[in-house]
């Protein structure tokens, strides 16, 4: 749990990265599942570069994903693997799609206050255990969030027992700054038309 901005993303995926580097574990080996697919386009340009820089692979995975890219991705599957909750349940239904996930080491879950509550939530926890089945043995679980009320009811959501859970808390203060400025005296005054049009004070613009 961790402010937005302040970089949780990469405090995750970082050791994962490493880990991956250290003692390499066939494709895929993790996977960043987050519930908006327009979070998954921003995280592309982000995610990607990352781990190219480390020389390991990334795609993303998602409704819109051309059927030339999903063949790739079938063929070659990522080191690291950015999709959606709903896509990931269908990687699991295809016989030849779900062969590229018996490797996966870690799933990191972005945004899980979201999920947690929701319909869409329940059906990710179903996905997860059928993905621990498919692979023999519990996959890690990580989740992001930038606001959480009961930080342990989210952690059992994410890990119910047996698991262990571990939150980590990053309590950050937000310096702000405010300052308040005036245009100079001698600016030309905006047309009044214009004033009019946008109901706005001609001393603030």
């Amino acid at each position: 749990i961790s402010p937005t901005g302040t970089g949780k993303t990469e405090a995750a995926l970082l050791p994962l990265l490493s880990r991956q580097l250290k003692d390499p574990s066939p494709p895929t080996s993790l996977l960043y599942v987050t519930p908006l697919r327009a979070l998954n386009r921003d995280l592309e340009h982000r995610l990607v570069s990352l781990v190219k820089e480390v020389h390991l692979t990334a795609a993303v995975r998602h409704g819109d994903t051309a059927p030339a890219e999903r063949l790739r991705q079938s063929r070659r599957p990522p080191d690291l693997l950015l999709t959606t909750p709903e896509t990931l349940q269908l990687l699991l239904v295809g016989k030849r799609l779900r062969e590229g996930l018996r490797n996966v080491r870690a799933v990191v879950v972005d945004e899980v206050h979201e999920l947690a509550p929701s319909d869409r939530g329940a059906q990710l926890m179903i996905t997860l255990e059928r993905l621990d089945a498919f692979v023999g043995r519990p996959v890690r679980r990580i989740g992001l969030s930038a606001t959480v009320g009961n930080p342990d009811e989210v952690a059992r959501y994410l890990s119910p027992a047996p698991r262990t859970v571990e939150v980590r808390v990053a309590r950050q203060p937000r310096i702000i700054s405010i300052a308040a400025q005036l245009p100079p005296p001698d600016r030309p005054a905006l047309d009044p038309t214009l004033v009019a049009e946008l109901r706005a004070d001609p001393v603030l613009l």
